[in-house]
């Protein structure tokens, strides 16, 4: 009787473990994919005037915001590894206070990116980097989901052998831990 107790107190362990590594990941600062905390403060100081408050990819064009204390002129060019030659997209903005600005880029093998102009500083912005094996940015609900599954199938495992040996359905006791 006192063996089962313990066994079942080492899936009830096994089982939530799972569910607090993934609570753990909900207080987690989200990264944009050049590694800068996503925040209003503007961290990145592009030019004396020009600071770069967030870029982030969205799958199809990039959104960078960012903060003049002066009236200025930027142009926006894509930045990409190209494969073959082709006519890259560029515009040019004004950008006066907090200014949000979606642009066109096409990324190249899973990466993408931008430059920003303002004619005497020439600045890059990496915003995507995908990877071939684990594709696709994760929220903390992601996080949570395979932590609850991941202690949900250890317990389950668990509890099936222990029944197994429990019940007598295994002629020999098998090492669980």
């Amino acid at each position: 009787m006192n063996s089962r107790f313990i066994l079942i107190a080492v899936v009830a362990v096994a089982t939530l473990s799972g569910g607090v590594a993934a609570q753990d990941a909900t207080n987690a600062t989200v990264q944009t994919p050049n590694g800068t905390a996503q925040a209003d403060a503007c961290t990145q100081q592009i030019t004396e005037h020009i600071d770069l408050c967030s870029a982030e990819y969205d799958g199809s064009a990039a959104v960078l915001v960012l903060d003049g204390d002066r009236r200025e002129r930027i142009t926006v060019t894509e930045a990409v590894a190209l494969t073959e030659p082709r006519e890259l997209n560029r515009q040019s903005y004004v950008v006066d206070g907090r200014t949000t600005i979606r642009f066109s880029v096409q990324p190249s093998n899973g990466a993408a990116g931008v430059t920003i102009d303002d004619g005497t500083t020439l600045y890059g912005v990496p915003l995507q980097a995908s990877s071939p094996i684990v594709a696709g940015p994760f929220t903390a609900s992601d996080a949570q989901a395979a932590g609850l599954g991941g202690g949900l199938g250890v317990g389950l495992v668990t509890l099936y052998v222990v029944a197994k040996v429990v019940y007598g359905r295994d002629e020999k006791s098998e090492r669980i831990a």
